[in-house]
């Protein structure tokens, strides 16, 4: 069962508050021909089979009672070698009694664009986008898997995005040539690996929920024109630390197709975010 969202107004057209990373910082920028050589760490995460990864972005939030069995689901995806699972907290569900700390206007702008884009009758939690071409209720997992499998068949013939650490916490992109005339943004997506919360109101009250690979901020790259080009940049440049994973896809203008994606994933971290009693790890298993 998914959770309708009250709508009102115009509908929104573009995924607006998107941050412009080349509008706000110095990006090195150089033709992939012209800086080879470099090899990638083995943190990062791509298809074993060397495709692109299909990218499926789960649109939740704490504060709705039907999300966290599709927190779940997507903590399985994200298990999967050939699957780039991200999870994007919206606001909608934000009460005085409980506000997601994860949640983002911009997230739930998005999430309106793609109902626009893929022509759903309304937003709703949870939903599951799928390489940015099939909305599915985030709970259906057969609808999700075959999503998957039909996004994976069509971008057998597409080209990859590589991406990977050198040194001293820098990433390096490198975006691949694809047809003429194809038109889209670079985007980067800075997350979290897990964040287990104990929710204190709202529908969710006094559950101690887990959501993994939660997405902190979403950062146009560049414009993309069709043409290779890579990218050399430090994790200060997006506001991330070195346990933050980074996810690299291109995306068609607006919210459309995926074309390619990529993560370099988060190294470990000492310590868990809170401690977890014994009833509440039975909960989580």
């Amino acid at each position: 069962m998914h959770k309708r969202i009250p709508q009102s107004g115009a509908l929104i057209r573009s995924a607006v508050g998107v941050q412009r990373w080349w509008l706000r910082c110095a990006l090195s920028l150089v033709m992939i021909g012209s800086a080879g050589g470099t090899a990638f760490s083995e943190d990062s995460l791509q298809s074993e089979r060397g495709e692109a990864l299909t990218l499926v972005e789960l649109y939740t939030s704490q504060g709705c009672s039907s999300c966290p069995p599709a927190d779940a689901f997507l903590q399985d995806l994200s298990d999967r070698s050939d699957v780039l699972a991200l999870s994007f907290h919206v606001d909608y569900w934000n009460t005085d009694q409980w506000k997601d700390p994860f949640s983002h206007k911009s997230f739930s702008l998005r999430q309106q664009a793609y109902r626009e884009a893929l022509k759903t009758d309304y937003v709703y939690t949870p939903q599951m986008v799928v390489a940015g071409s099939y909305a599915v209720p985030g709970g259906q997992r057969p609808l999700v898997n075959d999503a998957i499998n039909r996004a994976a068949s069509e971008q057998l013939s597409l080209p990859t995005v590589a991406v990977g650490r050198i040194a001293n916490d820098r990433i390096r992109v490198s975006v691949p040539a694809m047809r003429r005339g194809q038109t889209g943004t670079v985007y980067a997506a800075v997350y979290n690996s897990q964040k287990f919360t104990r929710v204190r109101g709202g529908e969710n009250r006094g559950r101690t929920l887990s959501n993994i690979n939660v997405v902190k901020r979403l950062i146009a790259l560049a414009p993309y024109a069709g043409k290779a080009q890579s990218f050399t940049f430090s994790l200060s440049d997006l506001d991330a630390s070195s346990s933050d994973g980074v996810a690299v896809f291109v995306q068609a203008d607006k919210v459309g197709r995926i074309l390619s994606a990529a993560s370099v994933v988060p190294r470990a971290i000492p310590a868990a975010q809170v401690t977890l009693s014994q009833s509440e790890r039975r909960m989580l298993r």
